[in-house]
């Protein structure tokens, strides 16, 4: 595993937490944030999809090696096709249900439902400095790890497109947890949630989530190496 990555996405979070001071963000302008980031994810995996079906050793797993011919070029386009249409389907539906999520998260953190829609515009607004050298550095993070790891280091040849239609869920799901908390937090304590020292806080946490996913799912994969 190369240490680069990680610490590519220790520096994209952190400047994430010095957007937010230097902005003076809420919480929800930082959901913001981490929403583009579950579509820069998405992206990604789609380059994997691709390097898998094109270039891995099983594109389908063990399991279907046994059964399917990958011998041709353009069984394995084909066939790769089919899974990056059914995960552009299934995860386009999950991000836009997390972006409505996002969006209606300033009625959940206020006590004012009449003031939702403005909340919305002046996070909007907050946010708009910073939200695209924020996102830009989250996103260069996850090319370092592309690169490095995934194509550098061989990873596509320990994974198979079924298993990484799944993949984003499971690298999210701590970091997923920890923003929930954050908004449960909020929602008890009305005010908090525009708070920008609580923001900073939050954007640590999700980054020590963040690291400890990233340093399980990569891990992982060493290990199937060593044992292969």
């Amino acid at each position: 595993m190369s240490r680069s990555a990680l610490v590519a996405l220790v520096i994209a979070n952190l400047f994430v937490a010095f957007q937010t001071f230097r902005h003076e963000w809420g919480f929800y302008e930082v959901m913001l944030i981490y929403w583009a980031e579950v579509v820069i994810l998405g992206f990604y995996n789609v380059l994997r999809m691709l390097v898998v079906g094109v270039a891995g050793a099983q594109p389908l797993g063990a399991w279907a090696a046994r059964w399917v011919d990958f011998g041709s070029v353009l069984n394995r386009l084909a066939l790769t096709g089919i899974g990056v249409g059914f995960f552009l389907v299934k995860f386009g539906g999950f991000a836009l249900a997390i972006g409505l999520f996002v969006l209606l998260l300033p009625a959940l953190l206020s006590d004012e439902a009449n003031t939702s829609v403005v909340s919305l515009h002046r996070a909007l607004m907050a946010a708009g400095p910073g939200f695209l050298t924020a996102a830009g550095a989250l996103c260069l993070s996850h090319g370092v790890s592309f690169v490095r790891n995934f194509l550098a280091g061989r990873e596509y040849d320990r994974v198979d497109v079924l298993r990484l239609a799944f993949w984003p869920y499971a690298r999210m799901s701590l970091v997923a947890v920890t923003l929930l908390l954050g908004i449960g937090i909020a929602r008890l304590l009305p005010g908090l949630g525009r708070q920008v020292a609580f923001a900073g806080v939050m954007v640590l946490f999700k980054l020590a989530a963040d690291a400890a996913s990233h340093l399980f799912e990569h891990y992982q994969l060493a290990a199937e190496r060593l044992s292969a």
